[in-house]
């Protein structure tokens, strides 16, 4: 479709929580923000995209409850023929304690939850994989710069890269007061197939799972109020598995879909009987519409890639 470029407005469950499990016990934080939206620009292989919390809507406005939710990040995509790579940027601060009935007896619905306002969460990812059959578009399905017109699937490892902060910016008055902060790197190491399944006329149906494995590096920061820090690091085996469906339609013009995708991941923290975990399941909804592409983007955009296809054959 590179007559067009695109624009694709999505509202999406896609948020970072939390989840510790240690003696019997589970904390589970969450941000104060039920979905958020993205907006992106995609023409042939690029896309770039914008995403915030629109506290207008329902779930993302009981400030009273659990806390104010601040969010944003970027997002810039390349899609080639066979090489993929996505880089991305996220930071959201305001969370709660989703069970706070079990740490607060008498708390009953309606009640404020235990909030952690200044709690904030910073990632800087990415993701670069080899798409073995160039048959299979992942444009169609990821940013609708393309259209699948024949069912098609692809075998794609892909190498996770992830750099991201818990930081607790509580200010200690007391000396009894603690903080914590984490400065984590994750490399994940996944092999998925994913099918593109082209249904009657300009429908589809996509189907994806992704396990992968590999290594978090974590340096843990503990403040207290009497200007002690302690600091310790560890090294920790992740197990991470993605799983990915989802029904659209992509005509000429307008396109639209639902997808679901399945996160989990978890590990345990070295030396101890902790365990750390994140499983969600993320939906997505989103529509979008293509305008003709203006002549000196065609060129250029198509200059580049030639460029880069090149690079990457030598």
């Amino acid at each position: 479709m590179n007559e067009y470029i695109t624009f694709k407005l999505a509202q999406t469950t896609d948020q970072e929580n939390f989840s510790v499990f240690t003696n019997g016990t589970k904390s589970r934080i969450d941000p104060n923000a039920s979905s958020v939206s993205t907006l992106s620009v995609n023409y042939s292989f690029i896309s770039l995209s914008v995403r915030f919390v629109p506290h207008f809507l329902p779930g993302n406005r009981d400030t009273k409850e659990k806390g104010k939710t601040r969010s944003g990040g970027l997002a810039l995509n390349f899609y080639l023929d066979h090489w993929l790579q996505e880089l991305s940027y996220q930071r959201t601060r305001g969370y709660y304690l989703e069970n706070t009935a079990d740490f607060r007896p008498g708390w009953q619905d309606g009640d404020p939850y235990i909030q952690f306002p200044d709690l904030q969460y910073r990632s800087f990812q990415g993701m670069t994989g080899y798409k073995f059959n160039r048959n299979f578009s992942l444009n169609a399905l990821a940013t609708q710069s393309e259209r699948q017109l024949k069912s098609a699937g692809s075998f794609i490892p892909q190498l996770l890269y992830r750099y991201y902060t818990i930081d607790d910016k509580t200010k200690l008055v007391n000396p009894g007061q603690t903080s914590q902060r984490s400065n984590n790197l994750e490399l994940v190491l996944g092999a998925g197939y994913y099918h593109n399944f082209v249904l009657k006329g300009n429908f589809y149906f996509a189907l994806g799972v992704t396990p992968g494995a590999g290594i978090l590096f974590m340096n843990l920061t503990t403040r207290s109020g009497n200007g002690e820090r302690i600091k310790t690091r560890q090294q920790d085996f992740i197990f991470r598995l993605d799983s990915r469906a989802g029904i659209g339609y992509n005509g000429e013009r307008f396109f639209g879909g639902l997808y679901a995708t399945a996160f989990t991941s978890s590990y345990r923290q070295e030396n101890t009987q902790v365990v750390n975990g994140n499983a969600r399941i993320v939906f997505k909804l989103f529509a979008g519409y293509r305008i003709p592409a203006p002549r000196v983007i065609k060129e250029r955009v198509s200059t580049i890639k030639t460029k880069l296809t090149n690079k990457l054959k030598k």
